[in-house]
């Protein structure tokens, strides 16, 4: 449901106009009111195509908080894959991604917006764990620097 709900939200992104030009505004220089309203306004958007999209409502509620918030800071949810955790695939499309991402995890940002959203779909589950190997993130950043043609310590 996860990955469903990425391809939705990535679908939205790119084929709904209203939400390409709330993104534009959003990357402008706005105040902190503006910004907040703005991220409403996006969620509110997110909550009805997740819904339109077959996710139920109480997950649908849960999720547009990780799904606006990621969007914001330019990462998508690629795939998400279940066993004995979960596994999130965030897909970033720069190394200031991939460093905003990492401030996400040390702060305990990421963890808190995907806790209501992993809640719904685990209730028996008390605590959620977010683990970012060092190796994936390190390869991750060396790839990107590669590319990018810079370095980043």
């Amino acid at each position: 449901m996860l990955t469903e709900a990425g391809r939705i939200i990535s679908r939205l992104k790119t084929a709904n106009p209203d939400i390409t030009a709330l993104f534009e505004r959003l990357s402008h220089d706005l105040s902190p009111q503006e910004k907040y309203d703005g991220r409403d306004e996006l969620m509110r958007k997110m909550s009805k195509a997740l819904e339109a999209g077959g996710i139920p409502r109480t997950i649908a509620k849960s999720m547009k908080r990780v799904f606006a918030n990621s969007s914001m800071q330019d990462f998508d949810l690629f795939l998400a894959l279940c066993s004995e955790s979960i596994i999130l695939y965030l897909k970033c499309q720069s190394v200031q991604t991939l460093l905003r991402l990492k401030e996400m995890v040390v702060s305990g940002l990421l963890l808190w917006l995907l806790n209501d959203a992993i809640k719904q779909f685990i209730e028996s589950q008390h605590r959620i764990h977010l683990v970012l190997k060092a190796e994936d993130y390190n390869l991750s950043l060396f790839y990107l620097n590669s590319v990018a043609g810079t370095f980043v310590t």
